[in-house]
């Protein structure tokens, strides 16, 4: 699931938000685009909400990411 993340700024909140993701499935796959605010969850455990809300609670409100033209949800960083 790819997320448009407020407040994805730099590495330290990109650590922050992993922790976030882990604590609920510690072996959720996590990418971030710094660049773009974006996070990409490959996670067989988890849904949309539960990622949403854990990230909410962690003070970064994010919402699902529209998929690209070709229908991929990769985090941004190819293009």
């Amino acid at each position: 699931m790819l997320f448009d993340v407020l407040g994805l700024v730099d590495e330290a909140t990109a650590r922050s938000i992993a922790f976030s993701v882990h604590a609920l499935d510690p072996q959720a796959k996590i990418t971030a685009n710094i660049g773009r605010g974006r996070l990409l969850v490959e996670s067989g455990k988890l849904q949309e909400n539960d990622i949403s809300d854990a990230l909410r609670a962690a003070g970064f409100p994010a919402s699902l990411a529209p998929e690209h033209p070709e229908g991929s949800t990769c985090c941004g960083s190819c293009g």
